[in-house]
Formats: structure tokens, sequence, C-alpha cells
């Protein structure tokens, strides 16, 4: 006597003679969804994210801690590396889109930039640059005051600036790695500890950006990114000040020359 064929997964196609598909995970129940199948699925899943957020935050809160227990293989009660430093950079530049004024910007090419008037640009004589790019910024900046002009152009940097964030966090991972070449961990290793370093600095930058004291960032920022350092590749305390010279100095360098790209291609393009 044959035994009863198994029914087949319906997304899968596997063999699926429980509750489950042993494969896929889907369930084999064919019925219409009700209303209280989605409020169940919402409340489970709203949960373990509130759970999982809050873990994640509190072992981000000490320096390296989450970099360790990711290494360790606890991962899935956390939250994502990439994910997680996604929805910072994302917090980050909305707060600093609101709270960031280009009080302190100046428009210049070698020249004067009228105060509360239109933008007015002298140049140097002689000099056979500037009046191209003069002549550019008065049609990009065409009747707006400085105060209009500096905060166009602190709008248009904060708005390209994450993008610029997704390629400088690979090369903070790349000077981490250079500078603990001898290290055990993997290029992807030192990606997930630039992810969490660059998830504290943001939330934090979210924090502080209404201040408007970049130092306020800056410091504290400096002394997580050592004590993680120190945490997650150990090492003596005059190695660690070194390589936490190279790569904090490297990065800050490129972070600026970032932000000037940026500052004059909104000025410019």
């Amino acid at each position: 006597m044959s035994s009863p064929a198994v029914p087949a997964c319906r997304n899968c196609g596997t063999p699926a003679g429980g509750k489950f598909c042993p494969e896929c995970g889907q369930t084999t129940a064919l019925h219409p969804p009700t209303a209280r199948e989605f409020l169940q699925e919402l409340l489970e899943h709203q949960i373990a994210l509130e759970g999982a957020v809050w873990k994640t935050l509190r072992a981000l809160a000490v320096p390296g801690r989450l970099t360790l227990e990711f290494f360790a293989g606890r991962k899935r009660r956390y939250v994502p590396p990439l994910r997680l430093y996604l929805t910072a950079s994302l917090i980050f530049f909305l707060v600093a889109k609101v709270a960031l004024h280009g009080d302190h910007l100046q428009v210049r090419v070698q020249g004067q930039v009228a105060g509360d008037g239109p933008i007015a640009i002298q140049c140097d004589a002689g000099d056979r640059i500037c009046p191209a790019l003069a002549e550019r910024l008065r049609e990009h900046f065409a009747g707006m005051t400085q105060a209009q002009a500096n905060q166009f152009l602190l709008g248009r940097v904060i708005a390209s600036f994450p993008y610029a964030m997704f390629f400088l966090v690979p090369v903070f991972a790349l000077l981490t790695r250079a500078a603990y070449w001898r290290r055990p961990y993997n290029y992807g290793e030192h990606l997930v500890f630039a992810f969490h370093v660059h998830t504290f600095v943001f939330l934090l930058g979210a924090v502080v950006a209404p201040l408007g004291n970049p130092m306020y960032l800056t410091i504290p920022a400096a002394i997580y990114t050592a004590v993680a350092m120190r945490t997650v590749f150990g090492g003596r305390t005059w190695a660690l000040i070194a390589r936490f010279i190279f790569v904090f100095i490297s990065y800050f360098l490129l972070v600026m020359f970032s932000i000037a790209l940026a500052f004059t291609a909104a000025a410019l393009l």
C-alpha cells in the first residue's frame, strides 16, 4: 500500500507535509488572510524589532562591544550593520537639514560678497581663472542675497553628502585594515567595525547638530573610535596611539576634502 503523496510548497515546490515548508518557511495552509493575522504579524514584528533596536543601541553605546558581538556570531539579536548605518545616516542628515544654517558660510571668489544685497563678485587684476568662475557664480546665484546663497549651498551639500559618505565608509575600513594588517580580521570584518563606528557618530551628530559646534561631535567621535579600536583589535597603548593618529587624521583629511568638493560642485554645477 503506497503512502499518500506529500503536498508541495506553493512557494518553492519543496515537499512540505507539516504546517511550514522546511525549505523556505512559508505556511502550507491555504486560506484567505484575516485582519487578526495581519494584526498579530504587525505586533510580533514590532515587538521583535523594538527589542533588537534597544539591544543594539545598548551594545553600541559601549565602544567596540557591538562589533565583538557580531564577530562572536550573535547576529540575530541585533540590527544588521548596514541597515543600522543607513538608518543612522538618514536620521543625522534629516536633523542636519533642519538644524544647520548657512550663517557662517561665505560665497567668495577672490573678491567681495555683498552682505545683505545681491551677490557681487570682484576679481583681482591679472587673474585669468577668476573671471570665468565669477561669471558662472553670477549665473548660478542670480538675484540671491548672501544669506540665501549660503543656505542654498548648505542644503545642496547636505543632500549630496550621504552618497559621498557611502563611499568613504569603505575607505575607513581600508585604513583600519592597513593599520591592523597583522590582525586575523578580513576586510569584511573591518567594514562591520566601520559601520558601527559611523553609526555611533551619526546618532551623536543628530543630537549635537542643533548646538552648531562641530567640536561637540569631533572630540567624542575621536574618543569613541580610539576606545573601539582598542576593544576590538587590542594592542599596546603606544601602538594604539600611532594607529589611531594614522586612521583618524587620514580619514579626517579625506572627509574635509570631500566636503570641499561638495561645496565646489554645489556652487558651480
